[in-house]
């Protein structure tokens, strides 16, 4: 299945980040083919937004087409811009609602109510809402949050609580079956996924930027640019200069005090791509 992402994924980091980058690890782990379309000019993506707010909605409504799935993540710009008014807000859930409206199924996201200016509540949230198959909110004291605003037309929504998956978990030592056991391909992979599951939580906890799957994203954004592209493999002595530029990044990257530095270096990489050759097709 083709799932079209909206939000943005790390860097820069946080609980919404974090959330969204988790629901494409396991969409990928799933097997279904992801295209990320990312508000954050520095975020790791395959396309970016022009802006946010109406146009933003507008734009995306020429993206939506042609994708089985849309995961949708609420942020600021996105759809309503911090400083929006009534009005303007009003406006931009119905744009939004209206751009969703071209999908065929649809997954909201709000991983914290300030990311939405005014609340969940409201004529023109309600059609958002609507628009939706599934509503993801970030545990059960938002959702219940989210229903007192509602009301009883929370009542017609599917409002769930995002959960760890459960069926996701494997213990180390589980390298196989009993004696008489179906060992059939089925079991075979499913075991696999579950094991990989493992380990991309075991990584989000050790704070790695590298998740299984990862490179599965055809085309990173200025988050992962080809300086750094090989951080994920073994390390190896460097053996040019292009090797030397990796390893530092890599390096500063690890560093707390020196990442903005990192990010900036990355940026003014693109920037200069960008202008001295042709731009990379999606």
């Amino acid at each position: 299945m083709r799932v079209l992402v909206i939000g943005s994924l790390p860097p820069p980091g946080g609980d919404r980040a974090e959330a969204l980058r988790e629901e494409v690890v396991r969409l990928l782990a799933e097997g279904h083919t992801v295209e990320v379309v990312a508000l954050d000019p520095v975020a790791t993506a395959h396309r970016y937004m022009a802006t946010g707010g109406i146009p933003g909605c507008m734009q995306l409504a020429t993206m939506i087409p042609g994708f089985d799935s849309v995961v949708v993540q609420l942020q600021p710009g996105l759809p309503v811009r911090e400083r929006a008014g009534q009005l303007e807000r009003g406006l931009s859930l119905v744009a939004l609602s209206l751009a969703l409206r071209r999908a065929r199924h649809v997954v909201i996201r709000l991983e914290c109510p300030d990311d939405l200016p005014g609340g969940p509540g409201g004529r023109a949230a309600l059609r958002l809402w609507h628009s939706a198959e599934r509503i993801v909110v970030a545990g059960d004291d938002q959702r219940a949050a989210f229903v007192a605003a509602l009301g009883r037309s929370a009542e017609s929504l599917a409002i769930d609580p995002a959960v760890e998956h459960a069926a996701d978990t494997v213990d180390a030592d589980d390298g196989g079956w009993d004696e008489g056991a179906d060992v059939a391909a089925e079991n075979v992979l499913e075991l696999v996924r579950k094991r990989a599951a493992r380990e991309r939580r075991e990584l989000a906890a050790s704070g790695s930027a590298r998740f299984a799957g990862w490179d599965r994203l055809a085309v990173s954004g200025i988050a992962l640019t080809e300086l750094d592209s090989n951080g994920s493999e073994a390390p190896e002595a460097p053996r040019g200069l292009g090797d030397r530029a990796r390893s530092v990044l890599a390096f500063a990257d690890r560093q707390q005090l020196l990442r903005p530095g990192v990010r900036a270096v990355r940026v003014g990489y693109r920037i200069a791509k960008a202008a001295l050759g042709p731009q990379r097709s999606d």
